[in-house]
């Protein structure tokens, strides 16, 4: 997913960082999120594909961009 590395490259340039920081940091927050499921969230991820494994983030980018891509495309 090179679109993804070259995101994350951007990302630390503009904030001082690493990109590997800049992943570790996602995953923390993703690890966060999954492991303290606020009311309603259970069924989010659930809905991702996310049942039993927490996602890497290039995973949870891919799943999100797959449902905004499927909730925002025109009627037809």
């Amino acid at each position: 997913m090179k679109q993804f590395e070259k995101i994350l490259e951007k990302i630390a340039r503009e904030n001082g960082t690493t990109p590997e920081c800049v992943r570790d940091q996602m995953q923390r927050a993703i690890d966060q999120a999954y492991g303290h499921p606020a009311d309603g969230a259970a069924p989010l991820w659930t809905g991702l594909g996310f049942r039993d494994e927490r996602p890497t983030p290039e995973e949870l980018v891919l799943q999100l961009a797959a449902l905004l891509q499927k909730n925002t495309t025109p009627a037809g």
